[in-house]
C-alpha cells in the first residue's frame, strides 16, 4: 500500500516556473503518474489541480494527494488525447511529462523494461484489453512490418536485422518474455555506445506503436487550443526527438512561422495563420548536470513552453 509520496518528476522546478501557477486558477496535470507536478503546483499556490492518467495504476497516488488537498485536486483515469472529455471549462495551464516512469519501469509484470523479466506486454492503460500486446506483435507481425515499427518509432538503424532475428527465433519458440526478446537483439547487436543499451530503441518502439503515443500526443495539443484561458501556458517535457519533434512543430504552426519551407517560393494566404501561441522557450530547457546525476533518466529530458494569445 503507498501512504506517501517521495517522486521527484523531471525538470520539476523548471516546469512550476514556465506555468507560473497563481491562486484560484485551474490548471490540469495530463500525465499525473505519481502526482510530482502537481504536488509541487499545489504546494506553490491556492490553485486548483485536475489531473488525468492513463495508467489506472496512478489512483493509488491520487488518492494520497486527495486526503491532502482535498477540495484543491481531482483526478480522473483517463488518457490525455480525451482531454476534452474532461475539462468542461477553461483552464489556465497544462502540463505534460511524457514518455514512461520510473514506477512502470520497475514493475516486471508491465513489460517495459529489459532489465528485469517479465511478460511482453507493454500497455500504458492495464484495462485497455482492445491495444495488442507486445508479445502478440513479436510473434505475429512479419518482418516489414516489425521493421517498420522498430525505424519509424525506435529509429533503430539495424531494424531489418533485428527483426530477421526475431521471425528466426519465434520459429523455434514463441517469445513471450521481455528476457527472451532482449537476448535476442543482444544476439546481433554491438554494443557501440556503451551508455545505451541494445534493447533500448525495440522497447522504445514497441511501447509508442502500442500505445499510439504520437497521435496521443498531436490531438492532445491540437485539444489544447479549445480548453485554454488567454495567457494560459502549455509546458511539455519530452525524451526522444520523435516527441519534441512533434511539440516544436505545433508550436511553431501556431506561432506564425511560415508554414512553408522553401523560404524563396511566394507564400500563399492560406499558409499565413495569425498566431495562436507565443513561444516562451526560445531553446529546449534541458536538465543539469547535478539532476542528470541524481536521476539519468533525466539526460535525455527537453522543456519547452508556450502561452496563449
Amino acid at each position: 500500500m503507498v501512504t506517501s509520496l517521495n517522486h521527484i518528476p523531471v525538470l520539476c522546478d523548471e516546469v512550476i516556473r514556465q506555468l507560473e501557477p497563481n491562486d484560484n486558477k485551474t490548471y490540469l496535470d495530463a500525465t499525473f503518474g505519481q502526482g510530482g507536478y502537481t504536488d509541487k503546483i499545489l504546494n506553490s499556490s491556492n490553485c486548483c489541480i485536475i489531473a488525468i492518467d492513463r495508467d489506472s495504476d496512478s489512483l493509488k497516488y491520487a488518492k494520497i494527494l486527495k486526503k491532502k488537498y482535498k477540495s484543491n485536486f481531482f483526478f480522473k483515469n483517463e488518457r490525455f488525447s480525451n482531454i476534452d472529455k474532461v475539462i468542461k471549462k477553461k483552464i489556465d495551464g497544462i502540463t505534460f511529462d511524457l514518455g514512461i516512469s520510473n514506477t512502470q519501469l520497475n514493475n516486471p509484470k508491465r513489460g517495459f523494461s529489459f532489465m528485469h523479466d517479465g511478460p511482453l506486454d507493454m500497455r500504458m492503460g492495464t484495462q485497455e484489453k482492445e491495444n495488442l500486446t507486445a508479445e502478440e506483435i513479436i510473434n505475429n507481425f512479419s518482418e516489414k512490418e516489425l521493421s517498420e515499427i522498430f525505424y519509424l518509432y525506435g529509429e533503430e538503424r539495424n531494424s531489418l536485422k533485428i527483426s530477421k532475428e526475431i521471425i528466426k527465433a519465434r520459429k523455434l519458440k514463441r517469445i513471450s518474455s521481455t528476457n527472451q526478446l532482449s537476448a535476442i537483439i543482444n544476439r546481433i547487436q554491438l554494443q557501440k555506445n556503451k551508455k545505451i543499451n541494445p534493447s533500448t530503441k525495440v522497447f522504445q518502439a514497441l511501447r509508442i506503436y502500442i500505445n499510439t503515443e504520437l497521435l496521443e500526443l498531436e490531438t492532445a495539443l491540437k485539444k489544447c487550443l479549445k480548453i485554454l484561458n488567454k495567457k494560459a501556458k502549455i509546458v511539455v517535457v519530452s525524451f526522444h526527438s520523435l516527441e519534441d519533434r512533434i511539440v516544436k512543430n505545433f508550436f511553431r504552426e501556431h506561432s506564425g512561422y511560415k508554414i512553408n519551407n522553401y523560404k524563396h517560393l511566394p507564400q500563399n494566404i492560406e499558409d499565413i495563420r495569425k498566431p495562436i501561441l507565443k513561444i516562451i522557450t526560445k531553446k529546449t530547457i534541458t536538465p543539469s548536470v547535478e539532476e542528470i546525476k541524481a536521476n539519468p533518466r533525466a539526460r535525455s529530458a527537453k522543456l519547452r513552453a508556450a502561452e496563449i494569445l
